[in-house]
């Protein structure tokens, strides 16, 4: 068991901001409180990365604002993955050797976490992803977490959902071949899914990472004539599929996991995702005040564009580690900083019933967030929330 200490967490990223000005606040030593964190501001994640990003920002500023972490200042370093599994090492490296942050924010990519999460142990050093929703990666060391829902959370209710709804007696999966969770989802999950659910796989279509062309793909899903289309697909490729399908008259439904679900995909295949369903670990137009003051200030830096929910799991994750240093001990002296790190990392494992903007977050005994979940559908060209 990973569970070190049982610490009840549960306060909203608004409580966590009035605990900031608290007189009992722990109170940390030195100028800075330093965290680093992996995005991806290039490549082909660079609109998760980004929106991370700016989402890290807008928890500092507030964080900051109201008194810092015990006092102290947080400064959160940020190093651009480049959508890179060799810049995921080198700048993790840096960070945790060279600028001797506390925890890692990160990475985003499910294949650069996958190659990180082996050296925490050496390392000693806490690294919480954002959006890696890959099964399995965090129980490879008791130093891994995530602060998102794996793909097979997100998707049980999602598939079952999509089949109700349209009567789904058959499918054809649409996969992509080198996105490590696009790869995961629709060679073992979407399979899994779809079995439980009562439906018959009638075949699995492949694609590279860089393709855009899926008129051959969508030819041989036509003729297997499926009730509906499940994808293991980033939302670029998504919006290239849905459109596809549409051009050559194939009209079953689309249901898509973790990656597919960004509002990209809206906005990229248009009338074409009209009543597709979506997984998500953040859903963004949440009413709660709380999730549309973040809205607000991330669309502000975003082009009035809202992001994918690797912004929202950011934010909370700032939030999170705010608290759990000034609940943990955590001193900030440059003599603790393993006995420090070892205390972060001892509050995330025990997380429990945290209420943010992305929902409520619960750490399983491996490290993964668990909670409640979205069912979006793609409504008159915006998400919906159609959770009962």
């Amino acid at each position: 068991m990973r569970h070190m200490s049982i610490l009840a967490i549960a306060a909203g990223a608004a409580a966590l901001v009035a605990l900031s000005a608290a007189p009992e606040a722990a109170k940390l030593s030195g100028r800075s409180v330093k965290v680093g964190a992996l995005v991806p501001i290039t490549g082909k994640g660079a609109e998760w990365g980004y929106t991370a990003r700016e989402s890290i920002k807008i928890a500092q500023d507030e964080i900051n604002a109201a008194g810092g972490i015990g006092g102290v200042p947080l400064k959160v370093i940020f190093w651009d993955t480049q959508s890179k599994e060799s810049e995921g090492i080198k700048g993790f490296t840096k960070l945790v050797t060279r600028d001797k942050v506390l925890a890692v924010f990160g990475p985003c990519f499910s294949s650069i976490y996958e190659i990180l999460a082996p050296q925490l142990d050496r390392h000693k050093v806490s690294m919480i992803s954002y959006c890696s929703s890959k099964p399995g990666l965090s129980a490879m060391s008791p130093w891994a977490f995530r602060n998102t829902l794996t793909s097979d959370k997100q998707l049980d209710p999602v598939v079952k959902a999509w089949v109700d709804e349209y009567k789904i007696k058959s499918a054809v999966i649409v996969h992509d071949l080198e996105d490590a969770v696009s790869k995961a989802e629709g060679a073992k999950i979407m399979p899994v899914l779809l079995k439980k659910y009562g439906v018959k796989q009638l075949g699995m279509l492949t694609y590279r990472t860089k393709d855009t062309d899926f008129s051959a793909q969508i030819t041989k899903a036509k003729a297997l004539n499926p009730d509906g289309i499940a994808l293991g697909s980033c939302y670029q490729q998504a919006a290239g599929i849905a459109k596809e399908a549409r051009k050559q008259g194939l009209d079953a439904p689309i249901v898509g996991g973790a990656c597919a679900g960004a509002p990209g995909f809206i906005q990229l295949g248009g009338k074409a995702t009209e009543g597709s369903y979506m997984s998500t670990a953040a859903w963004i137009d949440d009413p709660r005040p709380a999730v549309q003051a973040y809205v607000k200030k991330i669309a502000a830096v975003n082009k009035g564009k809202k992001p994918p929910y690797g912004g929202p799991r950011a934010y909370d994750s700032t939030h999170i580690l705010k608290m759990i240093m000034e609940t943990q001990g955590v001193t900030n002296e440059s003599g603790d900083l393993e006995a420090d790190r070892d205390r972060i990392r001892q509050g995330w494992a025990a997380l429990k019933g945290y209420d943010g903007i992305s929902g409520e977050t619960t750490m399983d005994e491996v490290g993964d967030g668990s909670g409640a979940s979205a069912i979006l559908k793609v409504i008159g060209g915006k998400y919906v929330n159609v959770k009962k």
